[in-house]
């Protein structure tokens, strides 16, 4: 009987399934897609590399950065991070700089914008009062004109939803530790030393894209005898009591499969492997569930004959524009690209299911793509050589106003299990990075082993401690 058997093959399911093999346990992975790296896997077309949307690899844990550089070893790459901002049909840098700003803005913009942000310090020290949602947290931090300016758009693209229905405290966690003199100190006095990581101008990457880093991952854990199997979807989840007994899994060819181990992780969405158990859940924690929402990525793939634009990846915060996002892999890896002059880009959409995004055709979407991109000013007529679309359903927990309720009813309720531990963005319905799931995966496979209580709970919850020594 295995040691462990873990849901999803991403960040989290990958990193877990590595350290349980590592401390000599054997483990099985349950991916239900056609190949590892969830949300972060890389797919080839037409001699390119595309990831789903853009990923940067950085930490301050040191743990998780060692295990990233050894696995990747030859094929880390360091990359000099370019990203701006696309608002009111110009770039700006990101992070802001004052030139770039004042010019692009306008003095008098500038200047509101300055003075909106010093009129809210006064209103601070007058009567300081605790943000309630994400639009308080950052008027309180930034002013009211750089919210409109530079938050407000692309906040509401990518969840759906106000900004007035968006926690604060999802707002402190992606976005800690900046504010406005903090930008412009670290735009004049470049260093990485400290830096906010929201600001941080380099990282790694593997050079055949981030979905590189797993593949290598499974390749380690197949060679120790644990086993990754893809196109594998579990259906049930099958307990007896506060035990889980073993998964039903679907099998690519349709048919049903048992697998047993001591030992069960997930990272598939909390939501779905909760109701996926029998018996099945109390009323409260199935309604719980029931209550959480997920929001869906279209990425609109496509292999251009230009180069058009050095960026890593662009924000979107125009309104007359659907798109969210749009990256360009040969920025991250020449490697990437087939040809000197071609480019692997990935237009991002952010949506629900009844949206047109998630409901448009593939020939539909990548219509709307190049006319967006041509409203911008990118690409040429003629400059798509091929294309492809990638719907990921529940890609991102919407972290609005009460979720957090649901999930601690959720969470209470799987605390009481013996053997049974979510992990990971979605599993545990938290909206970490990279690096957050693969910690949370480590030392979930430390408690499968028995080498200790840990709670992958914490992890990000105090983000400087968390991320700056070793995963206990």
């Amino acid at each position: 009987m295995n040691d462990a058997a873990i849901v999803g093959a991403g960040p989290s399911g990958m990193a877990a399934a590595y350290e349980v093999v590592r401390h000599g346990g054997t483990a099985t992975v349950l991916e239900r897609l056609d190949r590892v790296g969830g949300l972060s896997r890389t797919i080839p077309h037409d001699g390119c590399r595309f990831d789903i949307g853009p990923h940067r690899f950085f930490t301050k844990n040191e743990e998780v950065r060692r295990l990233f550089a050894d696995v990747v070893a030859e094929d880390l790459v360091r990359v000099q991070r370019l990203t701006r901002i696309f608002f009111k049909n110009r770039f700006f840098n990101y992070p802001l700089t004052p030139a770039n700003a004042i010019f692009g803005l306008g003095v008098l913009d500038s200047a509101a914008v300055l003075g909106s942000f010093l009129s809210q310090r006064v209103v601070r020290a007058i009567a300081p009062r605790e943000p309630g949602n994400f639009e308080e947290w950052i008027t309180d931090h930034f002013g009211a004109r750089l919210f409109e300016n530079f938050f407000k758009c692309y906040t509401e693209k990518v969840w759906g939803i106000p900004c007035t229905q968006i926690g604060a405290d999802w707002a402190s966690q992606r976005i800690k530790g900046l504010s406005l003199a903090k930008a412009a100190w670290n735009a004049v006095f470049k260093s990485n030393k400290g830096a906010i990581k929201t600001l941080v101008d380099e990282f790694l990457f593997p050079r055949l894209g981030a979905g590189q880093f797993y593949e290598k991952m499974a390749d380690a854990v197949r060679r120790k005898g644990g086993d990754v199997r893809t196109g594998c979807r579990v259906v049930r989840v099958h307990r007896e009591g506060f035990r889980v007994r073993a998964f039903t899994v679907e099998t690519p060819g349709g048919h049903e499969e048992t697998v047993e181990a001591r030992y069960f992780l997930s990272s598939a969405p909390l939501t779905e492997i909760v109701t996926a158990m029998t018996p099945a859940p109390p009323e409260e924690v199935a309604g719980a569930c029931r209550r959480l929402r997920y929001r869906h990525h279209v990425g609109v793939h496509l292999k251009l004959r230009q180069r058009p634009f050095p960026d890593n990846w662009i924000y979107v915060h125009s309104r007359d524009l659907r798109m969210a996002r749009i990256a360009n892999y040969r920025n991250f890896s020449r490697a990437m690209a087939d040809g000197d002059d071609v480019s692997p880009l990935t237009v991002e959409y952010f949506t629900f299911s009844d949206e047109m995004p998630w409901r448009g055709t593939d020939d539909g979407l990548v219509r709307l793509a190049a006319e967006e991109l041509r409203k911008m000013g990118l690409v040429d007529a003629d400059a798509i050589a091929s294309s492809f679309i990638v719907r990921s359903e529940k890609a991102y927990p919407v972290i609005e106003i009460g979720s957090q309720r649901e999930v601690d009813t959720i969470k209470s309720w799987l605390d009481r299990f013996e053997n049974f531990l979510p992990i990971g963005r979605s599993g545990m319905f938290k909206y970490n990075n990279q690096d957050h799931a693969i910690a949370t995966g480590l030392l979930a496979a430390r408690n499968a082993l028995g080498l200790g209580r840990f709670d992958p709970w914490l992890v990000n919850i105090d983000a400087e401690y968390h991320e700056a020594g070793e995963s206990r």
